[in-house]
């Protein structure tokens, strides 16, 4: 039996075939980047799941091949600080309630990362249970280059990688593709895109059936600098990093500099705080001072200027 119940304005679409419930991220034209409305449909939606005995699986895919999400909408964040009201308050905290939402979930969830994946997005992946790369993912934390800090968790997941590589991720901005997202332990799964379907959805396990382990390509960017990026990003201050990338005198910590001092100062300083401290918060700690710091990030000149940029 097949149900499809599209929000208001088909944001979000909603599928039922047998006990999955599918919901589609359907803004394409903007990457699937997450609104207000959005947030609070796909909260109400899980939690109605919850609830739905009919309902054993759930997944969460965007619409139109090209991205799963790009985070969050960012032009409306920009209009509402402009017009003075509250949406950047209530977008944040309600988008974080979510985040947590997923990060404890207690029915198998599963995240198809096809495409973009862009810092908030890592809030509708990362943190769940069971999060799919295939061949065409690109994941990246781009926030600081914006004047943000990376958030939805980041926090706690970041600073939870092995070898400084969330401090790596979180400062740079870098992108995993494919195999390396997995790799980097910010996937469950890769999958070629090819075998992505409604069937395999059948039951969480199921998963395993289409799972390719990960044999890293020769030439992933992840592997030939595990460790370069554990010594350089092992520093005790965001100077200590710059410097450690000056002495190191590779093409590979060049463009990492390149890409550091592209970065807001003050955003490069929050994250690096934030993921020295996640490391012993919980994911609920976290995001409370994530929401906090964010509220004082969108009122700053910083982020105004990267939006324009």
């Amino acid at each position: 039996m097949t149900q499809s119940s599209p929000c208001t304005e088909e944001d979000l679409l909603f599928q039922q075939r047998g006990q999955v419930q599918h919901v589609i991220l359907n803004r394409p034209k903007a990457l699937n980047a997450l609104n207000l409305s959005m947030v609070r449909d796909l909260t109400a939606k899980l939690k109605e799941c919850l609830q739905d005995p009919r309902v054993s699986v759930i997944t969460l895919r965007g619409a139109g091949g090209k991205a799963f999400c790009a985070g969050g909408d960012l032009k409306s964040l920009t209009y509402s600080v402009k017009e003075g009201n509250n949406y950047g308050q209530h977008f944040f905290f309600e988008e974080f309630a979510l985040n947590y939402l997923i990060g404890t979930y207690p029915k198998p969830l599963i995240s198809v990362m096809n495409g973009i994946t862009f810092g908030g997005a890592a809030g509708l992946t990362v943190v769940g249970q069971f999060s799919v790369a295939t061949e065409k993912s690109v994941f990246c934390m781009p926030e600081c280059a914006i004047g943000l800090f990376p958030d939805v968790g980041s926090g706690y997941f970041l600073s939870r990688l092995p070898g400084n590589l969330g401090m790596f991720l979180g400062l740079t901005g870098h992108r995993l593709r494919g195999h390396e997202i997995v790799s980097a332990g910010l996937a469950s799964h890769y999958i070629e895109y090819s075998k992505v379907g409604y069937k395999m959805f059948a039951q969480a396990y199921v998963l395993d059936a289409f799972y390719v382990e990960s044999t890293i390509p020769e030439r992933c960017t992840l592997e030939q600098h595990r460790e370069q990026i554990a010594r350089c990003f092992g520093g005790d201050s965001v100077e200590e990093i710059v410097r450690n990338l000056e002495h190191d005198h590779s093409a590979w910590a060049h463009t990492q500099l390149c890409a550091i001092r592209k970065m807001s100062p003050t955003s490069l300083k929050i994250t690096f705080r934030l993921l020295k401290e996640g490391i012993n918060k919980s994911l609920a700690e976290t995001l409370k001072t994530e929401y906090r710091l964010t509220q004082r990030c969108v009122a700053d000149k910083d982020f105004h200027e990267g939006i324009r940029a």
